[in-house]
């Protein structure tokens, strides 16, 4: 039995960020790490944040620590002293450029591979800011730092060959990986618990509740809010909300728009959340509203999915394919008279037909972006 335990693939799955308390999206990665760990021997090295002393599936767990530039150094590379030690030599990293950087310059010393996670650009900035000379140098160094990887990991299917071509990546050296969804974490509410999270939220029986859960930037389409909800109010016969969750660069514009006489108590900007109270939104909420110019595999429309929220959006990135091609409120990137179509449809069909709409929803995002099949396809990696 030990010796079928110790041939199992190693891998280090690099965490940037990992808190109760954290906005992002790293707190789905406990439960992808508990499936992981029923097929390979797992080390998760965690760059920043509180996180538990202990995780589902993971053999070997490791804080980078420091707060400055020398000693987050310093901390990782200690870190990769002591997976090298417990023999752990293939790397899975999302956003870590120094973690990303410290492999490459130690691959010489440790032998290690490099699983590198990317998915969607950020080359679609507001007109007053466009291509800086930052912007550029940015991307020149993450083409360097690109060369050094031996898998280029993205996904959803229709990002693959962008990002190949994007980044001048052999097609050869690219992989496809799933975001994942813990459908137990993301799930519907029975409707009294329902009933009563719109009570503590504030939200009114019949009211409909669109919900925006976003970086509040102008690639996430941020700035399209108050105008796409201001010609929502005039044209519909039913009181709606639209509530905004996220920040950003963008908040002051959406905060402004919000603040318009026909919008006032309407239009609700909450800022950014704990990850863990965002169940809650989802499942209490009538539609998930992405009006994004920019995306790569948006987790908010996995989320929502799980949720059996219905979704109006655009096809930026690889929204489509995460969707499904069959879904009917998907509009190209800045149709902003789709997206009201697309809303004004949604606010019209039968409740029957919306939850009919948000378990198809569902019941594919357990199929498609289960924890327990990415854990399959990152195995399939290594």
């Amino acid at each position: 039995m030990t010796m079928a335990v110790e041939s199992r693939p190693r891998l280090v799955y690099v965490i940037p960020h990992l808190s109760e308390h954290e906005s992002e999206h790293f707190a789905h990665i406990p439960a992808l790490l508990a499936e992981l760990g029923k097929r390979v021997e797992v080390a998760a090295v965690v760059e920043r944040g509180a996180p538990p002393e202990r995780l589902d599936g993971v053999r070997l767990l490791v804080r980078v620590g420091g707060t400055g530039r020398i000693t987050r150094v310093l901390g990782t590379l200690s870190a990769v002293r002591r997976c090298a030690a417990a023999g752990h030599d293939t790397y899975f990293l999302r956003y870590s450029r120094l973690f990303l950087a410290v492999l490459i310059v130690t691959r010489p010393l440790y032998r290690h591979r490099i699983l590198l996670w990317r998915s969607g650009i950020s080359d679609v900035a507001p007109p007053e800011v466009g291509r800086t000379p930052a912007r550029v140098l940015n991307d020149l160094v993450n083409w360097t730092l690109l060369r050094f990887v031996h898998r280029f990991v993205t996904g959803p299917e229709s990002m693959v060959g962008y990002m190949s071509r994007r980044w001048r990546v052999p097609p050869g050296k690219m992989a496809l990986l799933y975001n994942d969804v813990d459908a137990t974490r993301f799930a519907p509410l029975p409707a009294d618990h329902r009933r009563k999270a719109r009570a503590d939220l504030g939200w009114a029986e019949d009211e409909f509740v669109i919900l925006f859960v976003h970086r509040l930037s102008y690639r996430k389409g941020a700035r399209l809010l108050g105008p796409v909800f201001r010609r929502l109010v005039a044209r519909v016969d039913v009181p709606v909300r639209l509530v905004v969750v996220g920040d950003g660069p963008d908040r002051p514009d959406v905060e402004q728009a919000a603040r318009a006489p026909e919008l006032r108590g309407r239009m609700l900007v909450v800022g950014a959340l704990p990850n863990h109270e965002l169940p809650r939104m989802y499942a209490a909420a009538d539609c998930l509203l992405m009006p994004s110019l920019e995306e790569g595999f948006p987790r908010v429309i996995v989320e929502a999915m799980a949720a059996a929220l219905p979704v109006v959006c655009t096809d930026a990135g690889g929204s489509g394919d995460v969707i499904g091609p069959d879904h009917p409120y998907i509009s190209r990137v800045g149709d902003t008279a789709a997206l009201l179509r697309h809303l004004e449809a949604v606010i019209a069909l039968p409740a029957a037909e919306r939850a009919a709409l948000g378990d198809r929803l569902r019941a594919r995002a357990g199929e498609q972006f289960s924890p327990a099949r990415v854990a399959a396809m990152l195995q399939g990696l290594l």
